[in-house]
């Protein structure tokens, strides 16, 4: 069984039990306050509730439905992200692109102002730079690699996204070339990549674009602690829904036999 599915398994088994365990509780709740309510604990606040509703309440309900609604899109986009980047090691592809999240800060800047002038006469693009953080969006690379671009490349299962700063041939007895190895360095780190990276081990070119910061919640989305939190969460949020819509109409039927008792005495 492959690691997206065995994903998949625990994050459902997470969901179904943290949804039992919160469906319980509210259970309990409800019952309880259809007790109180048969009992006629609440009948005076129902009914000056009633008495007082307005123009203005109904505007707060739409208003609270939107933030309800809006809550809801915000944390089930943020867990499905979190998700997708988790089952998905940690990339996903999104209309061709392929979309990486920056986890370090190696290519946030220069190393230092001697790096930076030699980059700039080497004519390098300053604007290939990303910080910590930004979401990154990549292109599959040409077989035509071009010095002082950024690629992603393979090195043991992890994605590294650094500037392509050379090639190092290694050749025969006879002086032909027999094999190509191309040399990696972050901007912001002191030396090249300790990899001699192949060419079948590089897998995306960056093409530039980036979002800046939100790369932070998807990071935290797809960590352990940030998808067990937004289950928490999402299970939370729509069960108080049904709980508060389950009180709300155990309130206006109790409000309309107040009603009915109340134009029998007059």
């Amino acid at each position: 069984m492959g690691f997206a599915m065995l994903s998949l398994i625990k994050i459902a088994v997470v969901i179904f039990s943290v949804f039992g365990v919160t469906w319980i509780g509210y259970a309990t709740c409800v019952k309880e306050y259809k007790k109180e309510l048969a009992q006629g604990k609440y009948d005076l606040e129902l009914w000056q509730e009633q008495i007082s509703t307005n123009e203005k309440s109904h505007i707060g309900k739409v208003l609270s439905y939107m933030a309800f609604a809006l809550l809801i899109i915000m944390v089930l986009g943020l867990f499905t992200a979190g998700v997708c980047f988790k089952i998905n090691n940690k990339h996903i592809s999104i209309n061709g692109n392929t979309v990486l999240v920056v986890k370090t800060g190696s290519m946030s800047c220069y190393y230092d102002s001697k790096l930076e002038d030699n980059y700039k006469e080497l004519g390098y693009n300053e604007d290939l730079q990303f910080a910590i953080g930004d979401v990154c969006f990549f292109e599959e690379a040409d077989s035509d690699l071009k010095i002082g671009e950024v690629y992603a490349y393979n090195s043991n299962g992890n994605l590294i996204t650094h500037r392509l700063i050379g090639t190092q041939e290694v050749k025969d007895s006879e002086g032909n070339v027999v094999k190509t190895y191309y040399v990696f360095r972050g901007d912001n780190n002191p030396n090249q990549d300790q990899v001699l990276v192949t060419r079948d081990s590089i897998m995306y070119h960056y093409t530039g674009n980036k979002i800046p910061g939100i790369g932070s919640l998807v990071l935290f989305a797809q960590s352990y602690t940030g998808l067990w939190s937004l289950i928490c969460m999402l299970v939370i949020i729509i069960s108080s829904d049904y709980v508060i819509r389950r009180i709300t109409e155990l309130n206006e039927e109790r409000v309309q036999r107040i009603g009915c008792v109340v134009s029998e005495q007059n």
